[in-house]
């Protein structure tokens, strides 16, 4: 038996670390996307070395993550059984939840994209208006918006947890009860010098309570140790 239908939601944040709503968090999607895309990349350097004839593809990052879909606007009522002159006033108000700057930060919002099992985290990178339908004076009542949003995350979280820097450099530690953030910096690191670059690495709104069973990364900083 299927379950309600779940709306796919969009919520608006200050912060990179998710933990402090925008001024307007969140934006009510009047119909689910028939689909939607994500987009994966890994960048190489191919270029040759003077007086050499081959060229190996080095690998260089994993870049971030482009999440992709299309909206649909309408004003008809056939939707919503609430038909409205014209779709201007939700996409004006759509288009300042996206692009608005927040006067906190002075800096575009960071967007958290829910829908299922999915969830995405990023910032958008584009947004295009297609008018569909028109009223007999010209007036659109029916539109499409495609959207682009690129993954925002810390770039060494991002690279500890694909294991792609060196194990003996990067750990990945199951927290266990009466672990603290300051034992296990100064057990990787020799000093607890970087237990706040290790919260905003992991996304850590407080360091004093860590939760049992979940999973730190430590990744390669610069520390006292000898």
């Amino acid at each position: 038996m299927l379950g309600p239908l779940e709306k796919m939601k969009i919520l608006a944040f200050t912060d990179s670390e998710y933990t402090r709503p925008a001024t307007v968090p969140a934006f009510p999607v009047l119909v689910n996307p028939e689909s939607y895309a994500m987009d994966h990349a890994i960048e190489y350097n191919t270029e040759t070395a003077t007086g050499s004839t081959g060229s190996e593809a080095a690998f260089v990052r994993k870049n971030p993550e482009v999440f992709s879909c299309e909206l649909h606007f309408d004003n008809t009522g056939i939707l919503d059984g609430l038909p409205r002159p014209d779709v201007h006033v939700e996409l004006e108000a759509f288009k300042a939840f996206l692009l608005d700057v927040e006067s906190e930060t002075h800096e575009p919002r960071h967007f958290m994209i829910i829908w299922g099992k999915m969830i995405f985290k990023g910032r958008v990178t584009a947004m295009n208006i297609k008018y569909k339908l028109f009223a007999a004076d010209g007036t659109p009542i029916r539109a499409t918006v495609e959207l682009a949003f690129k993954g925002s995350f810390s770039d060494l979280l991002r690279l500890a947890i694909d294991n792609l820097l060196s194990p003996d450099l990067t750990h990945l530690r199951v927290i266990r009860a009466g672990d603290t953030l300051a034992n296990l910096c100064q057990e990787i690191y020799g000093d607890t010098s970087q237990l706040m670059a290790v919260a905003r690495a992991n996304g850590l709104s407080s360091f004093r309570s860590l939760a049992v069973g979940s999973q730190l990364a430590f990744p390669p900083l610069q520390t006292r140790k000898v």
